[in-house]
């Protein structure tokens, strides 16, 4: 934002409106957006700028050929436009989560990891999954989570249950009826490592 505020200190605020409108009426999309940014960011309220900038997004959604450049073009209009909204639904819904391969199930929960306070961690919880009678063990050393399939007399706690406590086990959560051996303030410390993710964010305002 700082830079922002410094391109249109020096540039002059209605000079870099002028040059979005130019670049836009020019059929230059992609400059219009590039110089409304700046613009939009030293004055987040400046409502021509970005109702400006969105329909250059707009016009590089409905150019782009790919799915996915389009729909990031169209986001970042109807943020411009609209602000940021609420997400209508949970795309790692329980059902989601409980449907990933157990492999798959600890790579989701690495991604959770807040790697600046794991830093210094360094547990190791071995797990024993009920309904697949598979046993599994997961480590947190140097900021980062990793697991493999199999025991190990090193872990300081073993958790037993379904697949689906261990998923709560994984993302954080209260999971009654899992049974626990070994010393339980591992997985205090485990969750407290955890991030929850906001889905609300902007992506192309302050």
């Amino acid at each position: 934002m700082e830079t922002a505020r410094r391109y249109v200190e020096l540039i002059g605020a209605e000079k870099v409106l002028a040059e979005g409108r130019k670049a836009f009426e020019a059929g230059d999309y992609r400059w219009a957006a590039q110089l409304l940014h700046s613009l939009v960011f030293a004055d987040p309220e400046h409502r021509e700028a970005r109702e400006l900038q969105a329909d250059a997004y707009e016009q590089l959604g409905h150019q782009a050929e790919g799915p996915q450049w389009r729909g990031i073009y169209l986001t970042a209009a109807k943020e411009l436009r609209e602000g940021v909204q609420p997400a209508r639904f949970a795309t790692a819904s329980a059902d989601t989560v409980l449907a990933m391969p157990v492999d798959i199930l600890f790579d989701f929960a690495a991604v959770h990891l807040a790697g600046d306070r794991a830093a210094t961690a360094d547990l190791r919880i071995g797990f024993r999954i009920t309904d697949l009678d598979e046993t599994w063990t997961m480590w947190v050393r140097h900021g980062v989570l990793n697991a493999r399939k199999g025991a190990s007399g090193t872990a300081g706690l073993t958790v037993a249950g379904p697949r689906a406590g261990l998923a709560g086990v994984l993302l954080g959560q209260d999971v009654p009826g899992a049974a626990a051996e070994g010393d339980g303030r591992l997985l205090e410390e485990y969750r407290a490592l955890l991030d929850a993710f906001d889905p609300d964010f902007p992506v192309v305002t302050p």
